[in-house]
């Protein structure tokens, strides 16, 4: 998909690698600057060097979107060095297996995983909206995930909470110009991905995904930049799962 951001300013989370690279990328090819934001700062800042050595507009952050203030500064640095924001991508996540029940799963991984996902994600909402609001508006895509429709413990609450927090966004921010959306994938090739997989599990769910069961990071691209861009311009409050066909939903 071709889309000209030429004109935007764009903070990608969890952008040093992954999933957040490629969406970085993109975002860059399709003209926006970009802020390469992680908690790796010297890899959001690799990330930002390797599109600016192809004529790209990219700054690296280090941030923990975990910590309100340290969300500020990334906007407050977007706002210094681009002069505004205009697309949040929310990619940042926190995601450690556990094969444990939720009756007996470890209390220190349940509070990580909610204060990086859904604290987190709000506290980016938070810090950038307002700059937005400046500017005349913008568009927001939480990352979200299948595991929110197939359970996965705390990952999968965490994303289903997003889910919940972006459509009551959507309605508190939509008369003031901001768009807000998810993307939801399904099973993605990517190194955290695979470790969060248990063994087997891509091949035993191959005969029920119509498509491909894994996904490239690639294969999220289109649907992003259809969320970033006018061509959703009457698109908010929504989720839009990228899956191969995996999750089977009539509504």
């Amino acid at each position: 998909m071709i889309v000209d951001l030429s004109s935007k300013v764009a903070i990608v989370t969890g952008a040093a690698r992954g999933i957040g690279a490629v969406y970085a990328k993109a975002l860059a090819q399709s003209g926006a600057q970009v802020v390469v934001a992680d908690i790796d700062a010297s890899g959001a800042e690799e990330t930002a060097a390797a599109l600016r050595a192809v004529g790209r507009v990219a700054h690296g952050f280090g941030v923990d979107i975990a910590d309100p203030e340290q969300t500020q500064k990334m906007a407050a640095f977007a706002q210094s060095q681009c002069g505004g924001i205009d697309i949040l991508v929310n990619n940042a996540a926190f995601m450690k297996p556990v094969n444990a029940p939720l009756l007996t799963y470890p209390l220190e991984l349940w509070r990580a995983t909610l204060d990086v996902n859904v604290s987190g994600t709000l506290h980016c909402i938070r810090a950038v909206a307002p700059l937005m609001i400046e500017r005349g508006g913008g568009s927001i895509v939480n990352q979200t995930s299948v595991g929110a429709f197939e359970g996965g413990h705390a990952y999968g609450i965490s994303k289903l909470a997003i889910q919940g927090m972006t459509v009551w966004f959507a309605q508190e921010l939509g008369r003031k110009g901001i768009r807000i959306n998810c993307l939801a994938p399904g099973m993605i090739n990517t190194p955290a991905g695979d470790a969060s997989r248990p063994p087997g599990m891509v091949k035993g769910l191959t005969p029920t995904i119509p498509l491909k069961p894994l996904g490239e990071p690639e294969d999220l691209v289109g649907t992003l930049l259809y969320l970033v861009s006018d061509a959703s311009a009457w698109v908010t409050g929504q989720t839009i799962r990228v899956d191969g066909g995996w999750i089977k939903r009539v509504a």
